[in-house]
């Protein structure tokens, strides 16, 4: 029903950022928002040198965290799953994939540090080597916060620190092949 002295439904409750409504303050609901917690580096062109990619997921949390790491070949229209190897605190984890490369979804321990290794299937093809790497994060609620030093809502203090390289044969990572935490964007979906 749509109440003659405001322009939007008033009896939804609608996040807005950065627009001014003529609705009425609601309540404060018992539900907190959550900030996109989903993570995409974009199409990044593979350096030809770039045998592995890796992407590094620090829980600086003091809980576990789930997280779900995807890595795309976008060389051709099929987007392929990279196949992908995890180390936990340096140590091999075991597989449980078996046949085709899906996304890998693992439970970081608290203030530990996840790595995988994606290998491109397709680095012998030289038309269009591209990538994306996707993370799925926990979702991370805006909380009321410290008055003196209030956080980013729009960036917000993620639970997961996440990286991205582009490495050779022997480690070296490759020009053009990273994307810092702060360098990913955030998206809606994964």
């Amino acid at each position: 029903m749509m109440n003659s002295s405001c322009n939007c439904d008033c009896h939804n409750n609608i996040l807005r950022l950065n627009k001014v409504s003529s609705c009425p303050i609601s309540q404060i609901s018992s539900v907190q928002p959550s900030v996109p917690s989903n993570f995409t580096t974009g199409a990044i062109w593979r350096n030809p040198a770039t045998e592995t990619i890796v992407v590094t997921l620090l829980n600086k949390s003091d809980v576990s965290q789930t997280v779900t790491v995807s890595v795309l070949d976008w060389q051709n229209c099929a987007q392929e799953e990279m196949p992908k190897e995890a180390f936990l605190c340096g140590e091999s984890q075991p597989s449980p994939f078996y046949g085709p490369a899906t996304p890998l979804t693992f439970t970081i321990p608290a203030k530990k540090l996840l790595v995988v290794h994606a290998t491109p299937q397709n680095a012998w093809l030289p038309n269009d080597p591209c990538y994306e790497v996707l993370v799925k994060t926990p979702p991370n609620p805006v909380l009321p916060g410290d008055p003196i030093f209030p956080s980013d809502p729009i960036l917000p203090n993620d639970p997961i620190i996440l990286n991205t390289w582009g490495i050779n044969d022997i480690g070296v990572p490759q020009e053009g092949n990273t994307v810092l935490h702060q360098q990913f964007h955030r998206t809606i979906f994964l």
